[in-house]
């Protein structure tokens, strides 16, 4: 259930809680490594059924996704990571980035701001699960050691999901 167009008097859009959790993947399939994020968002539908974790998979973070944001209390953002060592896995909790978000360039924590900000509410729950990725040539393959962290990285989200349902 989605927010419908009516705002509230102050004209931001009311808060709808629908979702106990939602997915939000980004990446480029045709970037090798790059496409991490969409093949653990595959892997998570076939795992969790639509009422227990929404999944939204797109290129980048948009600025739409802060009305997904707003209807649910926990999100989990999945992105590849060049940083870090192909195949490491990291989960760190996200908050949302103080001041006005910037639109150009949304991460995690500006997407959290930009739901409180334009639609009343943001997540209470939020972290970011990155792979290390090492590979960003043409190809729609990901690399050997990301391959292998897929499955580590689905049980990581459906710990993440289970603690929260528990606690709901």
């Amino acid at each position: 259930m989605r927010a419908s167009g009516a705002k509230t008097s102050s004209g931001r859009m009311p808060a709808v809680h629908s979702c106990p959790a939602l997915l939000l993947a980004c990446g480029n399939s045709l970037r090798q490594d790059d496409g991490v994020g969409l093949r653990i968002a595959e892997a998570a539908e076939q795992l969790f059924p639509a009422s227990r974790l929404r999944i939204v998979a797109a290129r980048q973070f948009t600025p739409e996704m802060a009305a997904e944001l707003a209807a649910t209390e926990l999100v989990i953002f999945v992105d590849a990571c060049a940083a870090d060592e192909p195949g490491a896995i990291r989960v760190i909790p996200v908050a949302a980035r103080e001041g006005s978000p910037e639109t150009h360039r949304l991460d995690p924590a500006a997407l959290l701001a930009m739901a409180q900000s334009l639609c009343g509410h943001a997540p209470a729950r939020a972290f970011a699960l990155t792979i290390g990725a090492g590979h960003f040539g043409y190809g729609e393959e990901i690399s050997g050691p990301l391959r292998q962290a897929v499955p580590r990285a689905l049980r990581l989200l459906t710990n993440l999901v289970t603690a929260y349902s528990a606690k709901a």
